[in-house]
């Protein structure tokens, strides 16, 4: 799993002083240990009229999901290569103080936008091939999201759920790099562990200053909280509370809600104590007749074994 962050120098303003924001010699590589692998910072290029910052996430996709009752499923997956929630992690281990927008030692230098290009060699763009432009776009990237082949042998088979991506732009490093944290679950649509209350304040944080007015904020904010509704409610009046010239508005109810809602109510006034879901997906039905005394039995069924494994 690859991200790399370059920037141009000038005379006044060497591009190696990249190093400084993400408090990492150019000269010395790097590695870091994470709870999802060990991670490598390294720069393959570094002068000062071109500078590339490195982050390679190595990751164990065996030793990932050992011991959770695995389905083979599980273990033949894309994680240790495409960018996810799991190099979110590694961000946000590996350049914590670059995110905060802080350098001691050259404080006008984080303040500062850069001309920045971040490139990713392969990111999910799960349900819409167009997505990495409506996440990237309004915030003033130029977006280059190159479909990639599901086998370049077969051209009939099409392209894959992934994309190349490269985001150029001229910004501060703290305001990409809190962008990339929050959007990259997001392009994925999962997360690799337990999403609860502390999810919200970590999206607060990193989308604070741009979150509220992004046209997509919907969007970011399900995707984020993996589709938790109570979670997504929260977020929404915290975020909306912090924009002045929304604090009137509500997120929107999404019309997948309103149905779940329309079948408890049905199943309830029918007096069912046993239920079949077919096609249950991730068991988002099932976790709301779980928490009904009334419902004795309760069976999902699925033919998409990635959706029952979530």
């Amino acid at each position: 799993m690859l991200l790399t962050i370059s920037t141009t120098g000038s005379a006044s303003c060497p591009a190696t002083d990249l190093g400084y924001l993400l408090h990492k010699n150019p000269a010395r590589p790097q590695t870091i240990s994470t709870s999802v692998g060990d991670a490598h910072v390294f720069y393959p290029e570094a002068t000062a009229q071109r500078c590339t910052a490195a982050l390679l996430l190595e990751i164990d996709p065996i030793g990932l999901v050992r011991g959770s009752g695995a389905t083979l499923a599980q273990y033949v997956n894309d994680r240790p290569y495409t960018a996810s929630s799991l190099l979110s992690v590694a961000l946000a281990k590996c350049f914590k103080t670059a995110m905060t927008g802080r350098c001691d030692l050259r404080p006008e230098l984080a303040a500062a936008p850069m001309p920045l290009q971040i490139h990713l060699p392969s990111v999910p763009s799960r349900g819409d091939p167009d997505l990495a432009h409506k996440l990237f776009a309004p915030l003033g990237w130029t977006v280059t999201a190159i479909p990639i082949p599901l086998d370049p042998t077969v051209p009939i088979w099409g392209d894959s759920p992934y994309v190349d991506l490269t985001l150029e732009s001229t910004v501060r490093l703290a305001d990409a790099l809190n962008q990339l944290y929050v959007l990259l679950p997001v392009l994925d649509d999962a997360k690799h562990y337990w999403v609860g209350n502390d999810e919200i304040d970590k999206l607060l944080r990193a989308g604070g200053n741009w979150l509220a007015d992004h046209p997509a904020r919907e969007l970011i904010t399900r995707r984020y909280l993996k589709h938790q509704r109570s979670l997504i409610i929260d977020a929404a009046a915290l975020i909306l509370a912090g924009d002045s010239a929304a604090e009137t508005q509500v997120l929107e109810v999404p019309l997948r809600r309103h149905r779940l809602d329309a079948v408890l109510d049905t199943l309830r006034e029918s007096g069912a104590v046993r239920v079949v879901d077919m096609g249950c997906g991730e068991g988002a039905l099932l976790r709301e007749l779980m928490k009904d005394y009334r419902f004795g039995e309760i069976v999902g069924a699925d033919v998409s074994s990635r959706e029952l494994d979530r």
